[in-house]
């Protein structure tokens, strides 16, 4: 299958790799290859800009569901302070003791975790489903080829057949995506190409 990508989708599965391990994440996510698709080249990254939705956007979203860096440096929101009080944890003690022993501001000054690297990472099923979904797409355009326009087909695909789950057609409302208009959106980028 991925001899039939074009060199535009192979760097956007690169990148959603990268995006993954770079996250400390042992698992290829939907949203890793949606970043890693706005983030590149080619028609799908044209068709999502057309719609408003770039990669800093949704690097942003990313950060919200799971931030990366020293999580005490920060102020928790109320949420994440209602979740750790109600196991026990008392971030504001927590912050007394570390300044108790180093020093005021000493969480500031602290160096964010390195990030992990990643062995060998999964593809989750959603990626798996995307991927083959990508194909069907390409088959029904009568395109001998994958590019990122597959790509996000088969992603706009794969979220409308999960109504619950990690990545789902609420999912993409999160990212500013509405997946109808994407998926027409991705089929006028190609019709201007071929114009």
């Amino acid at each position: 299958m991925f001899e039939r990508f074009t060199d535009k989708a192979r760097a956007a599965v690169i990148q959603a790799r990268a995006t993954a391990a770079g996250r400390g994440d042992r698992m290829i996510r939907p949203a890793y290859l949606l970043y890693a698709l706005a983030a590149g080249d080619g028609v799908a990254a044209r068709a999502l800009a057309g719609l408003g939705v770039g990669a800093a956007g949704i690097e942003r979203q990313l950060d919200r569901a799971a931030p990366l860096g020293n999580p005490l440096a920060g102020e928790a929101d109320s949420a994440d302070a209602e979740a750790l009080a109600a196991i026990g944890v008392d971030l504001d003690e927590i912050r007394r003791k570390v300044e108790e022993g180093f020093g005021p501001g000493a969480l500031g000054r602290m160096p964010s975790p390195p990030r992990r690297r990643a062995g060998r990472l999964t593809v989750t099923g959603d990626v798996k489903q995307a991927l083959m979904l990508a194909v069907t797409e390409a088959r029904a355009l009568h395109h001998d080829y994958i590019g990122t326009e597959h790509l996000l087909l088969g992603l706009l695909a794969a979220a409308g057949r999960t109504p619950r789950g990690d990545f789902t057609p609420e999912t993409l409302r999160d990212f500013g995506i509405d997946p109808d208009q994407a998926r027409q959106r991705v089929l006028d980028e190609l019709r201007r190409a071929t114009a």
